[in-house]
């Protein structure tokens, strides 16, 4: 018996546009880190250890991460 695999690829169309996420981190030092330190993303406000919010052009916040 010949088995085949079909692959589909499926993109996200260019022109969408995604307004903000929320990412439940385990660390979220480490997280915060990653996303402020390599990907440039600013805080804009933080809440002790439990979520940090970061933004890129003064958004109020692309990306909210929690533990």
């Amino acid at each position: 018996m010949e088995l085949t695999s079909v692959h589909t690829v499926m993109t996200i169309d260019p022109n969408t546009r995604i307004g903000h996420v929320h990412l439940t981190v385990s660390d979220l030092d480490r997280a915060l880190a990653f996303y402020r330190d390599v990907l440039g993303f600013e805080v804009t406000s933080r809440y002790g250890r439990d979520a940090v919010f970061l933004s890129a052009g003064g958004y109020h916040h692309h990306i909210g991460l929690n533990t």
